[in-house]
């Protein structure tokens, strides 16, 4: 068998595979066939969700007029992109998980394979980080200025959403465009610009937002206010916390990875394994953050299941 490679990590991308324990393997800290096969019935329950729950979103607002907003065409692109997670990424990176735990010859093909796995899933990843951060910034706008929300042109709009995912392309191509980049380098560009700032936005925008929304209840403090005010309140706290539980792991790895010696900091499969499981979490919570909560998504949901199984479910009720 071949050494297995130190594959450089980028936002979700094939982890590292250096020499020196992790994760129950032997060899070069290999993963052990055990611990793939558990965490690669996670992977498919996350798959499966992220693919359905987001397909969801999308036919509900291609069939419900009321849902034709600003604020839900940045929901369409982020269950586009969450979808690709689901699709695309989560089985390519079991594929790869199970490679190394079969302990198989690392070739030119498995290679080549990680380099498409690594340009789509960051394409994916990225672009899913950015549509959350462009939602936080529009819902921001909205509340903070209501008139000139209104009086915006779509096409505006429109415009963000295609900066989007054309920057999602450019971060996920860096590595083609610049073969010779340092890993350092990359890796911390691709934290400060698609994780920190992100993040950083994301943050500012939603407490603002809570500002405001508490303001207005002090103001306002009916019983209807109250209740719709708290309840936004809470949905951004979760918005915020489990952006930052489903992510920070993983960046967080991919910095020491990068940064610390292997000889001081040895890569833990496992540990790895885990954060992935979480970060690509993040993409089959977002339809019930955006979509349950959403009263008229949450109609239209039924109105679907309904169609679908109904007809299904009819004989039983005979």
């Amino acid at each position: 068998m071949t050494e297995a490679p130190n594959i450089t990590t980028t936002p979700n991308v094939t982890l590292p595979t250096p020499g020196g324990g992790g994760g129950g393997g032997d060899g070069y800290g290999l993963p052990s066939k055990e611990s793939v096969i558990a965490a690669c019935f996670f992977y498919t329950l996350i798959a499966l969700v992220a693919v359905f729950g987001n397909l969801m979103v999308m036919i509900a607002f291609f069939i419900n007029d009321k849902l034709r907003t600003v604020t839900n065409y940045f929901v369409l692109g982020l269950a586009a992109a969450d979808i690709l997670v689901g699709a695309i990424s989560v089985p390519l990176w079991m594929y790869i998980l199970n490679y190394y735990a079969d302990r198989m010859v690392v070739n030119k093909s498995f290679l080549d394979l990680n380099v498409l796995y690594t340009t789509l899933d960051s394409f994916a990843g990225i672009s899913s980080i950015l549509h959350l951060m462009a939602i936080s910034m529009e819902r921001y706008f909205c509340v903070g200025w209501a008139v000139k929300h209104r009086n915006t042109k779509k096409h505006v709009y429109y415009i963000a959403l295609f900066l989007v995912w054309f920057l999602s392309a450019l971060a996920a191509s860096v590595k083609l465009m610049i073969p010779n980049i340092k890993p350092e380098d990359h890796v911390l560009f691709t934290f400060v610009v698609f994780f920190l700032l992100p993040l950083t936005i994301i943050v500012v925008s939603y407490a603002a937002i809570w500002k405001i929304a508490m303001t207005r209840m002090n103001n306002n403090p009916s019983k209807r206010s109250l209740k719709r005010e708290i309840r936004t309140a809470t949905t951004i706290a979760f918005v915020i916390g489990f952006f930052l539980i489903a992510w920070t792991p993983f960046f967080i790895t991919l910095v020491v990875n990068v940064y610390c010696p292997q000889s001081k900091c040895p890569f833990n499969w496992s540990a790895g394994i885990f954060y992935k499981v979480l970060h690509y979490s993040n993409s089959s919570v977002n339809p019930i953050v955006y979509g349950v909560r959403i009263p008229e998504f949450r109609k239209t949901f039924k109105f679907i299941l309904r169609r679908i199984y109904g007809p299904i479910l009819a004989p039983c009720r005979n």
